[in-house]
């Protein structure tokens, strides 16, 4: 049902900005290119993405070295997140973080970088599942990508509008990379590499400090301790194991 939630509330708040950015001024040079503009914007509006985009690449080819193309990535992005093409709309954004790394609407593609590339870590879990290989032993690349997208877009824009909804989805990324790492814990569990639990349930305690994938690791740090003969250092665990049980 969160996730639900989460899907409609961002269909929502990217539909409404993109239909305010559509009506942003742009420059255009005749009246062919401005009916092909139009005809973008009609298409987009009337979720012809498709179509859209074509319009959209034949204006980016026109204006190269305008003000224009801002506005043109902007719409491609959304574009392609809508046809679920999502690394084309991944490139376009990499490349408007490179050529407007100052634009007005940063946030907003900071924003859409974060929610496609959780779009692409659910697209790997649908495969995964297909192919009945468990979820959070897969790495999750795009998972952490939106994970410090989200930060950053938090850090460096505190006021916008994004930064709400961007915050929810650090919790659900947190636990989503948090049990990522409580499966390679158990897999040095099983390979006696103890050394190698201690220090991934040390970095657990430093970036997912409240998430149960990090209680459910202190069992392994602990049983870790106590094979490498370092009693004193398994009880403090077992300490911290009792005033933080896993529910």
């Amino acid at each position: 049902m969160r996730r639900i939630q989460y899907y409609i509330m961002t269909i929502l708040i990217i539909s409404i900005i993109m239909i305010s950015y559509a009506s942003a001024s742009v420059n255009i040079v005749n009246d062919a290119t401005y009916n092909l503009y139009k005809s973008a914007q009609n298409k987009l509006y009337n979720a012809d993405y498709k179509e859209a985009t074509q319009d959209l690449i034949n204006l980016l080819n026109l204006y190269l070295l305008d003000p224009c193309p801002q506005q043109i990535y902007l719409d491609l992005i959304y574009a392609y997140y809508k046809l679920n093409d999502l690394k084309s709309a991944n490139n376009y954004i990499e490349h408007f973080f490179k050529l407007y790394p100052n634009h007005k609407h940063f946030d907003y593609v900071l924003y859409m970088h974060g929610v496609i590339n959780m779009c692409l870590d659910e697209d790997n879990k649908k495969l995964i599942k297909y192919l009945n290989i468990n979820w959070f032993d897969r790495n999750p690349m795009y998972a952490c990508i939106a994970f410090h997208t989200f930060v950053r877009l938090i850090r460096q824009y505190p006021d916008s509008q994004y930064s709400l909804d961007a915050y929810k989805r650090l919790i659900f990324l947190k636990n989503r990379v948090a049990e990522y790492e409580l499966s390679i814990v158990k897999f040095y569990s099983k390979k006696h590499a103890y050394i190698s639990v201690i220090a991934r349930v040390e970095k657990m305690l430093y970036h997912f400090p409240d998430t149960q994938a990090t209680r459910k690791a202190l069992y392994y740090m602990q049983q870790a301790y106590q094979n490498i003969y370092l009693p004193d250092q398994a009880n403090k665990v077992a300490k911290i194991i009792a005033a933080n049980p896993v529910y």
